[in-house]
């Protein structure tokens, strides 16, 4: 399977005011196979933003030192890149931020997500379409008309999830975008994000701290100042409990029930990762109790 992104040996240090460098990422030898899910993990200060911003230019070698290789669809990003090239990786790798606010510019929810197209110089016919199918696609048909602030945080961010699929991206970036979000506004995002897996036209990166997100990538990559600790499928990672506590993480609810029955002797089963999965399991095990 082809790589879109490839980093090698990859590292970054901000520059202060006073030209001081402070390391975020070190030695991170990552790459995202077109169409895949990777879930990237990470407690508070690990580096997983730094990281996102890197790989759709949000934070270039004017911001920091760039060390090792960081290639995007072919064209290595730590270097000189024209203004023309530096727009083309931007659009081709989406971003949705933790804020929906802070993608939000225009009055009205069909002017957001048009406001992409319109300024890739799409054509008024073409935009109508992207835009009427991008709202569709987070299940917002219906809200074209309304004004951004009224609606609630979940309806926001999926209208900012709508204007980065509005510019037909190949990659698209969730940068911690449902921590803002109640339940149902939560699920909405994430149903967006199954879809856009599922199409296998979209490569996904998504950048949590809710554990039970993770499961249902294809990998789960774990940062720990600013490195990578662990790199793997969810079953591997998140069946490695006291390796996650080492650096302050947890696993999903389920996975925990079941790891302290285990540590009970209750239990002697896989470690289940999903909620069905450990109601399955739970009935099997309280069957073979009354058995």
């Amino acid at each position: 399977m082809e790589n879109v992104i490839e980093l090698k040996d990859v590292g970054f240090s901000y520059r202060d005011s006073e030209g001081n460098l402070h390391p975020a990422l070190s030695n991170i030898n990552l790459s995202f196979e077109k169409g895949s899910y990777t879930a990237i993990l990470g407690h508070n200060g690990s580096g997983k933003s730094t990281l996102a911003k890197l790989l759709n230019l949000v934070i270039t070698s004017e911001d920091g030192k760039i060390d090792g290789s960081v290639k995007v669809f072919g064209k290595e990003l730590n270097g000189q890149l024209t203004e023309d090239e530096e727009y083309e990786i931007r659009r081709r790798v989406g971003m949705v931020h933790q804020n929906p606010d802070d993608q939000i510019v225009a009055t009205t929810v069909e002017e957001d997500v048009a406001f992409g197209p319109e300024n890739l110089g799409v054509e008024p016919a073409e935009i109508r379409k992207t835009v009427d199918e991008a709202i569709a696609a987070v299940g917002m048909t219906g809200y074209e008309k309304f004004a951004p602030h009224r609606l609630s945080g979940g309806q926001k961010q999926r209208v900012a999830v709508a204007g980065v699929l509005a510019m037909h991206p190949e990659c698209i970036i969730f940068d911690e975008s449902t921590a803002m979000l109640d339940p149902e506004g939560r699920e909405a995002v994430l149903k967006t994000i199954d879809e856009l897996h599922r199409s296998g036209n979209v490569t996904v990166i998504t950048i949590t701290h809710y554990m039970n997100e993770a499961t249902d990538a294809d990998r789960v990559v774990v940062l720990n100042h600013g490195e990578v600790f662990m790199n793997g499928t969810p079953e591997e990672i998140f069946t490695q409990v006291d390796k996650l506590r080492s650096v302050s993480l947890g696993v999903p609810q389920v996975t925990e029930l079941f790891y302290r029955l285990k540590k009970e002797g209750v239990y002697s089963g896989e470690l289940p990762l999903h909620t069905k999965d450990g109601a399955a399991a739970l009935s099997n095990l309280v069957k073979n109790k009354r058995g």
